[in-house]
């Protein structure tokens, strides 16, 4: 454990939570305003202007740009200067806790602790996508033992840490707020605009739709949309009168990936039953309208679209890698399946579109436990309780993998 250390009571903390992205990161946003929301001092560090960035000044999060992505050899003279810069602002904010975010905050925060005064260093963990690169798992590997406290998004990543030789690892899920959506919300207007009679088939993937750079998700991005696209012509052959939908849109730097995999369904001749939504802020809406949620990812945390469809009761099919089985229990609140197995998902598809009862059933029993396993409010007191005991140099708090639901 670091050597300076200001004290373990029940004071309010100061906080430096710290991300390398600007979009999305819902799960930082509810972590970090859920931490204030308790009366620390929180200071949001984000890589640059974007969604995320304003969702958070809004909150009324202090929040500081330090433009720590990109590692090329010619962005070095700009990352060495994000790299004082956060360095200067950890001397300035005085923190507790440094807490960092997805790898290249995490090795961030590594560097720069090292010249801040040592405050207690936290990384969560939330994906391993990098550890397929050679460079980025070295670098990883080489700064891990500058970490104090390492918390695994989900247990299957705590466990890949452990064994890398992590000192204290620990778990905790990324939280939401479970009780924004309504199972019983009507279907019928997603639905109908799409021109579908009531009691269609439907099936819908949510996710961003990434193109990564690494060699081993060159023909599958690690989100698992061509899985999902070769899974239509069985998935339909089965269930002809089923509709699939892509929901989702890429992101800064990935053009030309939507227009690929809308490639990919004409030439599977699945193209009129497969339906690209783009971009949906409307969540609620969109699960309400589908009886089957699936996430074919090769790498994946816990999974906020997997919890999000569970609290919405939907059927749920999912890769078993990572942190889904946490969400996702076999046979029980949902199916998983083989990553990279289109037969093996549209099979597990179609058992659920044709067995309404039982998807129903675990659609139930997943919201019953999605509402315990990821409120946002015990997401806050887990890691706030993380703090304090590491602190206190007291053994870390350890989160089971599936709570107990009275059924």
């Amino acid at each position: 454990m670091s050597t300076h250390r200001r004290g373990a009571d029940d004071r309010p903390l100061r906080i430096l939570q710290v991300t390398s992205t600007a979009v999305g990161g819902d799960w930082f946003h509810d972590q970090v305003t859920g931490l204030a929301r308790l009366g620390h001092e929180v200071c949001a560090v984000v890589p640059g202007e974007g969604p995320l960035t304003a969702r958070l000044r809004s909150a009324g999060v202090r929040t500081e740009i330090v433009p720590m992505s990109g590692w090329r050899p010619r962005q070095l003279p700009r990352v060495a200067a994000a790299q004082l810069r956060l360095v200067r602002l950890i001397r300035r904010f005085k923190p507790d806790v440094v807490h960092g975010h997805l790898v290249k905050a995490n090795i961030a925060c590594r560097l720069a602790n090292l010249a801040a005064g040592r405050p207690l260093l936290v990384n969560q963990i939330a994906g391993t996508v990098h550890l397929r690169s050679p460079l980025l798992s070295r670098i990883d590997h080489a700064t891990l033992p500058r970490v104090d406290v390492l918390i695994g998004s989900c247990h299957a990543f705590a466990e890949e840490y452990r064994r890398m030789g992590a000192r204290a690892v620990t778990v905790s899920h990324y939280g939401c707020d479970v009780h924004r959506l309504d199972p019983s919300a009507s279907g019928e207007p997603f639905r109908a605009e799409f021109g579908l009679a009531p009691g269609t088939p439907t099936v819908g993937m949510l996710a961003h739709l990434y193109r990564s750079r690494l060699q081993a998700f060159q023909d599958i991005g690690f989100k698992g949309h061509e899985v999902f696209l070769d899974a239509a012509p069985r998935l339909l052959h089965r269930v002809p009168e089923a509709h699939l939908f892509v929901v989702g849109d890429e992101l800064s730097g990935d053009v030309g990936y939507r227009r690929d995999l809308e490639e990919r369904a004409a030439r599977l001749g699945v193209a009129e039953r497969v339906h690209f939504t783009g971009r949906r802020n409307d969540v609620q809406n969109v699960l309400a309208g589908l009886d089957v949620a699936v996430t074919p990812s090769l790498e994946e945390s816990a999974s906020y679209a997997t919890v999000e469809a569970l609290l919405m009761e939907r059927g749920v099919v999912a890769s078993d890698v990572g942190g889904l089985p946490d969400t996702v229990q076999h046979g029980e609140s949902g199916l998983l399946v083989p990553p990279a197995d289109p037969g093996a998902l549209a099979d597990a598809v179609v058992d659920l579109l044709t067995d309404p009862q039982r998807r129903a059933a675990m659609g139930r029993l997943g919201r019953s436990r999605c509402l315990q396993l990821f409120d946002i409010e015990r997401t806050v007191a887990t890691v706030e309780a993380i703090y304090r005991a590491a602190l206190a140099g007291r053994r870390l708090p350890q989160l089971g993998r599936v709570p107990e639901v009275v059924q």
